[in-house]
């Protein structure tokens, strides 16, 4: 398949990604730039634009103060563009500032006070941690945080596997830090790519270390850990093998031939090995046993390499919302404090993982772009408006901290000019701040071409 048609299949397969993306990224980036806006009106900057997006303007209006509110046809990002500003960039424009009458230049951004400027640049990147701050605490008070025991089922040949995991063993621990919940090990996990961690284990009533490595590649998950669950069925496909054979909704799987079964994965394991092999299952079904016989049909997947193998499917599935853990919900002031500190886990846990690039620790095969955040938009789509606004937390904390970041067109790179004048007790020559511009234009240019590349490798197009 050559590459334009690569990229037709890629335009059907994922036109979905596009409205939870632009949802996402839009709220984002209009809290971004609001935080710049109410802080520019508090300090008296007169302000000529906000928009949210590039380019054309779709539809607008002005407000009693002459702002004019736009939204525009490339909804990738958004500016707010004071009176004295040669583009959406805050650039200072010259020509423009000798041309203000008083009144003017009293609503001029670049005649403020250092302070001031600093605060309205600022703002922007602040403005993201709140609204992140914000819905972590929503989410906490509203929906509460769901905890389950930290009880594991293994994933045959993932790095867990070899690790030396057992399904069933309790996580207390991952570097001496406790472990309350699957969810805050999942976290920890995900956070912790090629980086080595000790993992304290209950494994019987004995305590164990196990050391492992967690990696990106592991599907489906960075270790091959997954909650620890019964093999029970909950739901039958109509028709399937299982439902041909006599299964019904509530019985428990112990056993497959001569296999004692544990884990609702373990029993996955089986039956995917078996495809076209008849089975002797045995169900306890009440206070009795049942023996079944069921031949797992073939089904045909695609596995991580791209290759196209052959596994059995039987037509049970477990009901995972059922009985899996305990949502526990707070109080706005303790959900506003754990909100803090789910956001600064996230800022802390980017920049770790920004530092080992930098140090060669980590690939920065991971750094994602546009297309990525939109494919993970899509996916966390399917699983409800709620995984979406957690997302759109998490995407704001991510441009918060890129607009820190201390390169010239960013809020960062404003900052870093702004520090500078403080010391020298004037600001760089237009010819530096010039130069400086140009150079952040490129390196955000790099960056963007770098996350592209990231992005299309990762969804296999290239």
């Amino acid at each position: 398949m050559d590459f334009a048609a690569q990229l037709g299949l890629f335009s059907d397969k994922y036109l979905f990604w596009i409205l939870p993306f632009l949802f996402v990224l839009t709220v984002v980036v209009f809290f971004h730039e609001l935080g710049h806006f109410l802080v520019a009106r508090w300090c008296g900057v007169a302000v000529k634009v906000f928009s949210i997006g590039f380019g054309r303007e779709i539809f607008g209006f002005n407000d009693r103060k002459g702002t004019r509110w736009r939204f525009a046809w490339i909804p990738l990002g958004g500016y707010v563009k004071f009176l004295d500003d040669e583009n959406a960039a805050s650039v200072p424009d010259k020509k423009s500032q000798d041309n203000l009458n008083a009144q003017e230049r009293a609503g001029s951004f670049h005649n403020k006070p250092l302070w001031q400027r600093s605060a309205v640049v600022a703002a922007g990147p602040i403005a993201n941690f709140i609204l992140a701050v914000v819905i972590f605490a929503g989410m906490f008070t509203l929906v509460g945080e769901r905890f389950t025991k930290p009880i594991i089922d293994v994933i045959q040949g993932s790095v867990a596997d070899t690790a030396g995991f057992k399904p069933g063993d309790l996580i207390g621990s991952v570097d001496g830090e406790p472990v309350e919940s699957f969810e805050v090990l999942q976290r920890i996990v995900g956070t912790n790519a090629n980086r080595e961690l000790t993992v304290g284990v209950n494994r019987d009533g004995a305590d164990l270390q196990v050391t492992i490595t967690p990696q990106n590649e592991t599907i489906p998950n960075m270790l091959g850990l997954r909650r620890f669950a019964p093999a029970q069925v909950d739901e039958i496909d109509p028709g399937s093998p299982a439902d041909k054979a006599g299964f019904k909704p509530g019985d428990l799987v112990v056993k497959i031939g001569e296999q004692d079964i544990e884990t609702f994965g373990g029993m996955q394991r089986i039956v995917s090995q078996s495809a076209n092999k008849e089975l002797t299952i045995v169900v306890r079904r009440g206070d009795t046993r049942v023996t079944l016989l069921a031949t797992p049909k073939v089904r045909r997947v695609t596995d991580a390499t791209g290759k196209t193998v052959e596994k059995g499917l039987l037509g049970i599935r477990r009901n995972t919302a059922s009985g899996d853990g305990i949502w526990k919900r707070y109080n706005p002031v303790t959900a506003t404090w754990l909100g803090a500190k789910r956001t600064w886990f996230v800022i802390a846990t980017t920049m770790s993982y920004l530092y080992d690039i930098v140090a060669g620790n980590q690939s920065a095969d991971q750094l994602g772009g546009p297309i990525r955040i939109a494919k993970v938009s899509g996916d966390v789509a399917k699983a409800g408006i709620l995984p979406l606004i957690n997302l759109a937390a998490v995407l704001s904390i991510s441009i918060g901290l890129l607009n820190l970041f201390p390169i010239p067109m960013l809020d960062g790179g404003h900052l870093l000019y702004y520090g500078i004048e403080a010391v020298r007790g004037r600001p760089l020559s237009e010819r530096a701040q010039e130069i400086g511009f140009r150079i952040g234009l490129a390196l955000v240019l790099m960056l963007m071409i770098w996350a592209t590349r990231n992005d299309l490798i990762h969804i296999r197009i290239l």
